[in-house]
């Protein structure tokens, strides 16, 4: 192999202090460039208009008392142009008094929503919840009876024991199976499902 001993790569790593350093270097250059520019431009040259004043810059400020009268061809505010009769007075007129009409709300159409006491004979019901204790499902029982829904517990046994589910309803179509369970949903019984018994 040829010896290469002229042609070394060297690396330059910027790591902690060093490139904070170097960061600092260019920011400040940044920095001092912007005033430096801000200085000469301050010095260098008189803004425009202040280059006519002069060395006195209130010579051209006339002061009141040198203030000719206008004449009385000049049109007034209270004079109609042209006359030297004062114009009638002009006064905002109040806006008229607001009468206090009934509003009328428009009245919005509800969605027909059966009523819970509705229910027939039908095979569609809302399962609310089911408890393993009979005591329990009485309470949702008696708390939805209450309010007007027809509602039933069913006894299930099931993998795990005895299930009582508390279903409300016994309607004749899913749709108003579906309409009660979103009613029932809005009333705290987020659980609430529509199932279908035989």
């Amino acid at each position: 192999m040829a010896d290469r001993k002229g042609s070394e790569v060297r690396e330059l790593r910027l790591e902690g202090a060093g490139l904070f350093v170097i960061v600092a270097f260019l920011g400040a250059g940044l920095i001092g460039a912007f005033f430096l520019g801000r200085w000469y431009e301050r010095s260098s040259a008189l803004p425009v208009g202040l280059s006519q004043l002069g060395s006195d810059p209130l010579a051209n400020v006339v002061s009141p008392d040198r203030i000719e009268d206008v004449d009385g061809s000049a049109n007034r505010f209270d004079k109609v142009e042209g006359s030297t009769e004062a114009e009638p007075e002009r006064q905002a007129t109040p806006p008229p008094p607001v009468t206090a009409e009934p509003s009328v709300e428009p009245v919005q159409q509800k969605p027909v929503i059966p009523s819970p006491t509705t229910a027939s004979a039908g095979s569609f019901f809302v399962q609310i919840a089911a408890f393993r204790d009979r005591s329990s499902a009485d309470k949702v029982v008696a708390e939805l009876s209450a309010t007007g829904y027809p509602v039933k517990v069913f006894s299930e046994n099931g993998a795990s024991g005895q299930l009582f589910k508390v279903r409300v309803g016994g309607y004749g179509t899913r749709d108003q199976a579906i309409s009660i369970a979103a009613e029932l949903k809005m009333k705290g019984h987020a659980g609430a499902f529509t199932t279908q018994v035989d």
